[in-house]
């Protein structure tokens, strides 16, 4: 049976507000919409079977589906591209006002899917792809998307071709600013400190 694996390990998320050079560390997480089953989510070793809105601390997570397993979202059990269902399972942190570093290692492993996602930044917008977004395809080459027509080329753009093979670790890095003032999200993404996309200036709805 199909499935895909992926593992998050060691993860740091430092924020800083206005022009404070002291950086901060938080780690609040939540589950997003619900619990597959009792496979598709590990946090620090142990299986989550039941849903619940309680923040927890993280130091490493599992991600895993098979094929067939349908996310708990209300718009998973809708049709999506040229498929009949999405597969999902999600964690989700409030992102501080500010200047924000997400890092953490990442492990893939399975068969690839159509799209699946590792890192995204949502502002509540119900179409078109969230403010920032980054996964991996069927080639397991990494993939980005962004609203379209609301940011310039030159600002929202692939600097280097990258893949996140499977049984391999790498270092991730997401650097974030998020102007609440303004309505503006900016995002350089690192593969093992090598830049490989930037996302600057994307309006906020």
């Amino acid at each position: 049976m199909k499935k895909i694996i992926i593992l998050l390990n060691l993860f740091f998320f430092y924020f800083s507000q206005g022009y404070s050079e002291e950086w901060k560390i938080k780690n609040k997480w939540k589950v997003s919409c619900g619990i597959v089953d009792k496979e598709s989510l590990v946090v620090n070793g142990k299986p989550i079977t039941k849903f619940s809105k309680k923040e927890f601390k993280l130091e490493n997570v599992v991600f895993k589906l098979d094929k067939g397993d349908i996310g708990s979202c209300p718009t998973d059990k809708k049709p999506a591209y040229k498929y009949n269902y999405s597969g999902r399972q999600e964690i989700s942190h409030r992102l501080p006002e500010g200047k924000t570093i997400f890092e953490t290692d990442i492990i893939t492993e399975g068969a690839p899917q159509y799209r699946s996602t590792v890192f995204q930044i949502h502002d509540g917008r119900n179409k078109g792809a969230p403010p920032s977004w980054i996964g991996v395809g069927m080639d397991w080459k990494i993939k980005y998307k962004f609203p379209k027509g609301e940011c310039k080329p030159e600002k929202c753009k692939k600097i280097k071709t990258a893949y996140l093979m499977p049984g391999k670790k790498y270092r991730f890095k997401a650097s974030i600013d998020y102007q609440k003032k303004t309505k503006t999200l900016s995002v350089f993404y690192y593969l093992n400190n090598e830049m490989i996309a930037k996302h600057i200036d994307v309006p906020l709805s």
